[in-house]
């Protein structure tokens, strides 16, 4: 009997895209699957779409609406394959997305992740005529977790960057070991989860066959979309369990270095809605040794208001910038 692996659907109000997903977790050509669908209270009729691929391969739970994190780790839970696959409800899998990185992992030692890149579409675009992004120079093969998502969160002064969630298969030993998802977490759940998994790891190792496919939105309609003080906040406890899970690692100028560059970045954000959560931020960025490091904020006036008084005034103007012309729309 080949290896089982689970695929683990959270859904939410995901009626228009339910359908699409599910057949794309059942045309894998690893045919040792089994498909954990958590409906988390949706109001759409995401639960009877569902409940219509209800099969040997495929078991429905539904719960209350508590938020997606609970949703997968019910899902896991149940889950009893020797790999987890996570996927969203809105997003899909290439055929052989699976079969390409389980075979990958049984090749390699014990412990490793399988990644690969993601092709990123428009809702009601072809998702084959969608951006691929290969994830170059930072999804790689390693033999050193913490150097490898040290380099993913800006070290060697790389752009930072991330991967998609569907992008992983990860061991279930591996996952057993990382915990479960924190469910106190409304953004950055996963960026934090998956730190978790890539330091309870023994490597990583990349397909270049597997692909993952995000959908993206023209409207703010993704949780990633969405800005208020708790998701803010989400944000920056993310960036605190990341720091406490490398900290215990290691101690190095590099590590300090590229966590004051995160949390300097949640400092930017969460300003100017938010200034206690970003004073929070900068404080921790003090923490950490401190940081010169800044983003691109906008065009070149943007960036020379930037330059000659500071970030702060930089972002207050672009955020009003944008929502006087989302107004106009």
């Amino acid at each position: 009997m080949k290896t089982l692996v689970s695929i683990l659907i959270p859904c939410y109000n995901a009626k228009k895209w339910l359908a699409e997903t599910l057949e794309s977790a059942l045309s894998q050509t690893w045919e040792n699957i089994e498909i954990i669908l958590v409906d988390d209270g949706s109001t759409d009729g995401s639960l009877a779409i569902a409940q219509q691929f209800e099969s040997s391969k495929v078991k429905v739970i539904s719960q209350l609406n508590q938020g997606a994190s609970i949703a997968r780790n019910l899902a896991l839970k149940q889950a009893q394959g020797e790999f987890i696959q996570y996927l969203d409800a809105d997003d899909l899998l290439s055929p052989r997305k699976i079969e390409d990185q389980v075979l990958l992992l049984q090749q390699s030692p014990a412990q490793m992740l399988a990644i690969c890149g993601t092709v990123h579409f428009f809702d009601g675009q072809n998702p084959d005529n969608g951006i691929y992004e290969a994830g170059f120079p930072l999804l790689v093969d390693s033999d050193t977790p913490i150097g490898w998502l040290l380099n993913l969160f800006g070290a060697n002064n790389n752009m930072a960057g991330m991967v998609h969630p569907a992008a992983w298969l990860t061991p279930r030993q591996v996952a057993d070991v990382a915990g479960v998802w924190d469910e106190s977490l409304s953004l950055d759940d996963d960026g934090e989860y998956f730190a978790r998994v890539v330091l309870t790891s023994n490597g990583i190792r990349r397909s270049d066959t597997a692909l993952s496919y995000y959908r993206r939105y023209t409207t703010a309609i993704s949780l990633s979309c969405q800005s208020s003080e708790r998701h803010h906040l989400s944000a920056l406890r993310a960036v605190d369990s990341k720091a406490h899970n490398i900290l215990k690692l290691t101690n190095s100028a590099i590590a300090k270095k590229v966590l004051a560059r995160a949390y300097m970045d949640r400092a930017i954000l969460s300003y100017p809605d938010y200034p206690l959560i970003s004073d929070l931020a900068l404080k921790k960025v003090q923490e950490m040794g401190g940081t010169n490091w800044l983003p691109t904020m906008g065009g070149k006036q943007t960036e020379l208001i930037k330059k000659l008084f500071g970030w702060k005034m930089a972002r207050m103007i672009n955020v009003s910038y944008r929502r006087f012309f989302r107004g106009k729309h």
